[in-house]
């Protein structure tokens, strides 16, 4: 994607967006509600056009709802839009017909995508609007990877599936690894987290980061945090606090309940060295333990959606 720009009236929705999705990636595409994700998503699915720049998927440019004749594009959009009247079987059927599987393996094709995504057989001739909201997503999701496609846009797909069928989904991109490619939008950062190979993460129409997540941190988290866990009297902590040369002490957090203050110290340092010494050179109090923090891709996402573009 190079310099797309996407105007509704004189609202500008993606203004000069530009990346790059490797082969057999899976990418998260991030950002607040109205940043310019499902703008993105429905340009690249072909369902609506780009005002400027272009995409380009295998040498072919798609940003005018052109469909590219090397690669098949599959796309679940958010909300999920499905024939409510259709029977499971039914739907699966027309839409794999659609997508050109050959017709004497558009069964055996269709009831191995069911299997895929958890789909059970006794809903096949089930009308779609009986089923509930969790077998619908999955009824997208196999839609979505009907054909066999090269590249697969799924928007919000863990909505209304539970724990147990969210690690189902998670095992079935993950073993689609490196064979399709994938560009998944979420708000759900936890999962995403857990499945993706990189993040990009949208605000005001623009790209404010990109990247796997130790780049990511690395950028928006410059110090390193280390939670130290010890026993020892508060006067202790006040001779600390003056080494503020060494660390910036973020936070103390007491445990009333003990004899001894139990304290953790959340200490961010770019010379390890000196803070090993400072806590062990500490002779009246008891160090529990340590450990360095690392930044989830919520705190990320927090971090990154403060910014603008420019910064």
């Amino acid at each position: 994607m190079r310099n797309l720009v996407k105007y509704y009236g004189r609202y500008a929705a993606l203004n000069d967006v530009s990346f790059t999705i490797n082969r057999g990636e899976i990418v998260g595409l991030l950002g607040p509600n109205g940043a310019g994700k499902s703008t993105t998503l429905k340009i690249l699915a072909g369902l609506i056009d780009a005002t400027s720049g272009t995409i380009s998927i295998n040498g072919e440019n798609i940003a005018y709802c052109h469909r590219p004749k090397h690669c098949s594009i599959a796309a679940m959009l958010e909300n999920n839009p499905l024939p409510l009247h259709l029977k499971v079987g039914e739907f699966l059927r027309f839409r794999a017909a659609m997508k050109d599987v050959d017709a004497k393996h558009i069964r055996i094709h269709t009831e191995k995508v069911m299997r895929q995504t958890d789909i059970q057989r006794n809903v096949y001739y089930r009308e779609i609007s009986l089923l509930s909201k969790g077998i619908q997503q999955r009824i997208g999701l196999a839609d979505a990877l009907l054909g066999n496609p090269e590249f697969v846009i799924l928007d919000e797909p863990t909505i209304g599936l539970d724990p147990n069928q969210i690690i189902k989904f998670r095992k079935l991109i993950m073993s689609q690894k490196g064979k399709k490619t994938f560009i998944i939008s979420s708000h759900v950062l936890p999962e995403i987290e857990n499945l993706c190979d990189r993040f990009m993460i949208i605000n005001r129409g623009h790209i404010v980061a990109n990247g796997a997540m130790q780049d990511l941190r690395e950028i928006f988290f410059k110090e390193r945090i280390f939670i130290v866990h010890v026993e020892c009297e508060p006067t202790i902590i006040e001779r600390f606090k003056k080494q503020q040369e060494i660390f910036r002490i973020c936070d103390i957090l007491t445990d009333p309940q003990c004899n001894r203050h139990q304290l953790f110290l959340a200490l961010p340092t770019q010379n390890v060295d000196r803070l090993w010494k400072a806590l062990l050179s500490e002779s009246d109090w008891k160090l529990l333990s340590i450990k360095e923090k690392t930044a989830n891709l919520e705190e990320i996402f927090m971090q990154a959606t403060k910014h603008t573009h420019n910064e």
